[in-house]
């Protein structure tokens, strides 16, 4: 199998990403992103907003219209634990 160097460059884009995405919790922007629209099926069409999942990594919910509305429901998800 032969992979192009744009391939590969998506493929380290993705994983750095990835790896980014996991303990977001203790950073200081936090577990709220807004999408870019660079891959709609993983993070919501562009200008939405999407929550990350701080255990696995990843998304943990998509497609908010607003950063308080994600926000909102990070905070209910944790008020609920």
């Amino acid at each position: 199998m032969k992979i192009t160097t744009g391939q590969l460059r998506q493929i380290i884009r993705e994983e750095i990403s990835r790896l980014d995405e996991q303990g977001c919790g203790d950073r200081e922007e936090g577990c709220v992103k807004k999408s870019n629209g660079s891959d709609p099926d993983t993070y919501g069409p562009k200008g939405t907003w999407y929550i990350l999942n701080n255990k696995k990594g990843g998304v943990f919910r998509k497609g908010f219209d607003t950063e308080q509305s994600a926000k909102d429901s990070l905070e209910a998800m944790h008020a609920g634990k």
